[in-house]
C-alpha cells in the first residue's frame, strides 16, 4: 500500500532531518516564563516574529506539551506586553506553520511536534533522533534468541532455520510512544550480545563494542501504511490510523549481515523529502501528528 521509496545508505553521507521548530535566541531553559524575562525578546522587529519564536523555544523546552492548550489570547498579550493583535499575528504564524492549532471559541493547542527521520547516515535510529536534540527513551519489550521467521528468511536472506536474536523495543519520544522496532541479529552476532540491557544501550553500538561488528552499509525501504493493530495496541494508537513502515538492512564492510530492522512509525501525516543534487541523492522523511 502507498507508495515505496528505497534508499541506499553509505558512512560518508549527510543529511538532517526536517526540523520546523528551531531554537530561539532567547531560549532560556526550563522553567515558568516570567514578565520580566520577555523585554530582550522584544527589542527584535517585528515583535510578533520575536513572540512566534520565543513560543516555539518554550514548546520545545517542554513548557507546553503537544496536546496542550496555550494561555489564552489576552493572558499570553499582557505578557509579553503588546497588543491582541500583534499576539494574533504570532499565533497565526505559530497556526501556520504547523506549530499549534487555533480552534474557534476553544483556544489554541501544541501540535505533536514533528521527529525528524534521517535517511543520509548509519547511526541507530535513537541516535539520530538524539542528535537533533531530541529526548528519546526505549523500552523493551522482549529480548529472545528464536527460529528466523520464514518471511523473513526469504525477504532478506537470512538462513532458513537459524538461530537469531529478536529485539522488540518501544521508542517513546518526548514521552510519547511513537515508534515500534523489531530487530533481528543473525548468529554468532545474537550470542555475543544476547545478554545486553537494550533499554540504556543502542544496538549499533554494541555491534561494534561486543562483536567487532561495524556497519557500513545499509539498504532502507520505507511505505506509507495503515497502523498494525498489534502495534497500536502497544503504542496506544488506533489501528487503522497512517503510519509509516520502515525495513532496513545493514551490513558491514564485508556484506555480512548485521542486522534486519523493521520498524512502524506513527503519524497521522508525514513529510517525505528527496532532495537530489550532483553528488548523490538525500532522502528523508519527518513524522507529524
Amino acid at each position: 500500500m502507498g507508495r515505496h521509496i528505497r534508499v541506499e545508505r553509505a558512512p560518508n553521507a549527510t543529511m538532517r532531518g526536517e526540523d520546523r521548530y528551531r531554537e530561539s535566541a532567547t531560549d532560556r531553559g526550563r522553567g515558568g516564563h516570567r514578565l520580566h524575562d520577555v523585554g530582550d525578546i522584544l527589542g527584535r522587529a517585528p515583535k510578533y516574529l520575536a513572540i512566534r519564536d520565543d513560543l516555539i523555544a518554550r514548546i520545545r523546552r517542554g513548557e507546553f506539551a503537544p496536546g496542550d492548550a496555550l494561555p489564552g489570547q489576552r493572558q499570553l498579550s499582557e505578557e509579553y506586553g503588546v497588543s491582541l493583535m500583534t499576539l494574533r499575528q504570532a499565533l497565526d504564524e505559530l497556526d501556520h506553520r504547523g506549530v499549534v492549532e487555533q480552534l474557534p471559541g476553544r483556544g489554541t493547542y501544541v501540535r505533536a511536534v514533528p521527529v525528524p527521520y534521517s535517511m543520509g547516515n548509519l547511526r541507530s535510529l535513537a541516535d539520530d533522533l538524539r542528535a537533533h536534540g531530541i529526548e528519546v527513551l526505549t523500552r523493551v519489550v522482549r529480548r529472545e534468541i528464536v527460529g528466523v521467521p520464514p518471511d523473513v528468511a526469504a525477504r532478506f536472506g537470512m538462513p532458513a532455520g537459524g538461530q537469531v536474536l529478536r529485539l522488540e523495543r518501544i521508542r517513546v519520544i518526548r514521552g510519547v510512544p511513537l515508534i515500534h522496532q523489531v530487530s533481528y541479529i543473525p548468529q554468532p552476532l545474537a550470542d555475543a550480545i544476547s545478554e545486553v540491557d537494550f533499554a540504556d544501550q543502542e544496538l549499533y553500538g554494541v555491534l561494534a563494542e561486543r562483536a567487532g561488528a561495524v556497519a557500513a552499509e545499509a539498504t532502507e525501504t520505507i511505505a506509507a501504511v495503515p497502523m498494525p493493530e498489534q502495534v497500536g495496541g502497544l503504542l496506544g494508537i488506533p489501528a487503522g490510523q497512517p503510519a509509516m513502515r520502515s525495513e532496513r538492512v545493514t551490513r558491514d564492510a564485508d556484506r555480512r549481515l548485521l542486522v534486519v530492522d523493521l520498524a512502524v512509525l506513527a503519524g497521522s501525516g508525514v513529510v517525505v523529502t528527496n532532495i537530489r543534487a550532483a553528488g548523490g541523492q538525500q532522502v528523508s522523511y519527518a513524522m507529524r501528528d
